[in-house]
């Protein structure tokens, strides 16, 4: 896992400045990490309680690795760079890169605003306050690498953002709207819908566990 600057490949050359999410973010972190945290324990409980059998151990335990894994991604560290060619940002298994050269913009966001499509684009009154966000865009409007306001704080998303030479456009608070209208492919579908997408997976979940305990009532494990 790609976590320190020595695991940065050589073919990106050497860090110029180097990136560390600040120690306050992990309270940001840890919320992002709690509902993957609350399925494991819930998936815990319903071995220990119906205890289940068969393939319906599988799918909880399956639920249980992806849990874990999710919360770990939220957790883990993390690390971005800005090399002589390259802006970098770690990731399960190497680095993401931009080559510097192909970006013509760094856009960041103090709070996006989400939640609301018709909130007033002065103001952002009706909308939900949200993270920081930062995009390396091309020419093209194609978003290159992004840095998620979960992880990231604002001031550090500024400075790498400074020091990447590119031009930087930054708003205080901006909705998705907003941006699709200089950028249409900027923003990306789980952050124009947060709430749909908590929503739609706490269902999923929902219902994999209880299709699990109902399955597991029904097919009871035969008396000794």
């Amino acid at each position: 896992m790609a976590e320190t600057v020595r695991q940065i490949p050589a073919k990106y050359s050497v860090p110029l400045h180097v990136f560390h999410p600040a120690i306050s973010s992990y309270g940001r972190r840890a919320g992002a990490a709690a509902a993957p945290l609350l399925l494991v324990a819930a998936v815990v409980l319903v071995l220990w309680w119906v205890r289940p059998r068969g393939p319906v151990i599988a799918v909880l335990v399956l639920l249980a690795v992806l849990g874990g894994l999710t919360a770990y991604g939220y957790l883990r560290p993390a690390l971005a760079a800005i090399t002589p060619t390259h802006a970098l940002s770690s990731r399960w298994i190497g680095f993401r890169a931009a080559a510097r050269a192909d970006v013509a913009q760094v856009v960041t966001v103090d709070a996006l605003l989400t939640g609301d499509a018709g909130a007033d684009p002065g103001t952002g009154r009706g909308a939900r306050r949200g993270g920081a966000q930062l995009w390396l865009v091309s020419a093209a409007g194609r978003r290159m690498l992004s840095l998620d306001g979960r992880v990231w704080d604002a001031t550090t998303l500024r400075r790498f953002a400074r020091l990447s030479g590119a031009q930087h456009v930054h708003f205080q608070r901006a909705t998705p709207a907003e941006l699709a209208r200089h950028w249409p492919r900027l923003v990306p579908w789980r952050l124009r819908h947060p709430r749909l997408r908590y929503a739609l997976s706490s269902a999923a979940l929902v219902g994999v566990l209880a299709l699990s305990v109902w399955w597991s009532l029904a097919h009871p494990a035969p008396a000794p």
